[in-house]
């Protein structure tokens, strides 16, 4: 009985914080460790010969857990939130290991901005244009509290 009631306790928590997700956060400035050319690198890019690469959001993992990309090759993550919670993609490592072109969602766009993190609301999508520039093995996890407690954490590679 008393596990019946902590689990409808932290399920109606969790219901309640998906609101509370910190925002959304795009800068027009490099943060120190960021990508300092990634105008260049941008520009220089091949965007025609992007690949898709898609991760689903959901209660509570991601799909793929694993990302790989490729250092110098222009991508699209697109990145859906399958699941009824907002969920954030945070993989500040990541993010300053890239050089974005633009982010798209919900209808808006910026362009080349410096990505702390990203909120993707229930059954809605992200897309990140970057191009892959520092070699490295980096942490993803969904911010919003608890979701990283349950699974929802995976790594990205750049190679």
């Amino acid at each position: 009985m008393v596990g019946n009631v902590r689990a409808i306790l932290i399920a109606l928590g969790l219901s309640g914080m998906s609101a509370c997700a910190p925002g959304e956060v795009l800068l027009g400035e490099p943060p120190q460790g960021y990508v300092e050319d990634a105008k260049a690198r941008v520009a220089a890019a091949e965007w025609s010969k992007a690949e898709t690469v898609t991760v689903a959001l959901s209660e509570f993992r991601f799909t793929p857990q694993e990302l790989e990309f490729r250092k110098g090759a222009p991508y699209r993550l697109r990145i859906e939130n399958r699941g009824k919670l907002s969920h954030t993609f945070d993989a500040e490592g990541f993010f300053a290991a890239i050089a974005v072109q633009k982010v798209r969602s919900g209808g808006s766009e910026t362009a080349l901005p410096y990505v702390k993190r990203l909120v993707v609301a229930s059954e809605e999508a992200t897309d990140l244009y970057f191009v892959a520039v520092t070699p490295g093995t980096y942490d993803l996890e969904c911010s919003v509290p608890l979701h990283d407690t349950f699974g929802m954490t995976g790594r990205i590679v750049i190679r």
